[in-house]
């Protein structure tokens, strides 16, 4: 044996002693920095200050929040995929960070591996709605009345491979029917214009349009998510007129590839105590997000599943940002 290859091997053997001896004095007295790559005061951003302060109080060590928004979130993620993959960042991510976005942009300076899943934390579940005027009171009938005007029909969304553009593309797809699509600067313009008729429907977050529906000012036909929803219990799911329609935005939580797998396991194991703590999910609740939890290989099992379905609907709509 040559003193290169010993020297190899013994390197090579190394490297497992020093990602366990690394995770059992993790965090230490280092700072953890969770990135939310959007502005504060959204979903992302307030899960994301849940999470910091629950893995301060269950690791003791002093975790914040950075808030570094820009291009859909690309900009927070490039900058955690930059990160050494040492535990210290930390990014709290959405389906649309961790799979929309590389379908929607030609170039990004990171690739879907460059973040390792963590858990993922929640989800907060769309809501087919339509104007209040629209003649239709079902999903059946929304279907049925756009096959009957083919083209006729438009639907907002918040912009450009947005959750609710990309639900409501599958929705035209898996129900073979035809709407235009109108994009907005933001989900408030939208559900005004939906308000006023201006459009006719959309698929969004319940938590966006709740108190309007609740008003009778937007008429809901069903929601997108597997099972039906507490705060809209008489309103069915969009999977009982199409089979496994489920479109719920998610959220979760992840870190520079290459993060020792001991290092992961420790967050997943707090993030998931944090989903068992009452108070934690009440105040979920008070947003319209339901709580999900477990393993890094669920989260990595999700991103594969909705990265196929976005491959899919990518050769047919076009998703591009820029």
């Amino acid at each position: 044996m040559t003193i290169t290859r010993r020297t190899l091997l013994t390197a090579g053997a190394a490297l497992p002693f020093a990602s366990a001896l690394h995770a059992q004095t993790w965090p230490g007295d280092q700072t953890i920095k969770v990135m939310v790559p959007f502005p504060p005061g959204g979903s992302t951003d307030i899960i994301g200050r849940m999470v910091a302060e629950h893995l301060q109080k269950q690791l003791t060590a002093t975790v914040i929040v950075e808030n570094l928004p820009g291009a859909t979130g690309t900009i927070g993620v490039a900058a955690v995929a930059r990160a050494k993959p040492d535990g210290y960042t930390l990014l709290m991510g959405s389906v649309g960070t961790m799979v929309t976005n590389h379908f929607a942009y030609e170039k990004l300076p990171f690739t879907i591996d460059s973040i390792a899943p963590v858990i993922n934390l929640a989800e907060t579940p769309n809501v087919l709605m339509v104007r209040p005027d629209l003649p239709v009171k079902t999903p059946g009938e929304l279907i049925a009345y756009m096959k009957a005007n083919p083209g006729k029909l438009q639907y907002g969304s918040s912009g450009i491979a947005s959750s609710a553009h990309v639900a409501c593309e599958l929705l035209k797809l898996r129900a073979g029917v035809d709407a235009v699509h109108v994009p907005y600067k933001g989900g408030t313009p939208m559900l005004n214009d939906l308000m006023a008729g201006t459009i006719d429907f959309s698929i969004d977050q319940i938590s966006s349009a709740l108190k309007l529906m609740q008003a009778g000012r937007i008429r809901a036909l069903a929601v997108a998510s597997r099972t039906r929803s507490t705060q809209l219990p008489g309103v069915p799911t969009l999977a009982e007129t199409i089979p496994d329609f489920v479109s719920s935005p998610w959220f979760c939580v992840g870190a520079p590839a290459g993060t020792p797998r001991p290092v992961i396991m420790r967050v997943n194991t707090a993030l998931n105590s944090m989903l068992a703590d009452k108070a934690v999910l009440a105040k979920l609740e008070g947003f319209g997000i339901l709580p999900v939890g477990g393993t890094p290989e669920d989260l990595a099992a999700l991103m594969k599943r909705e990265a196929a379905q976005m491959r899919e609907l990518s050769t047919r709509v076009n998703l591009r940002n820029s």
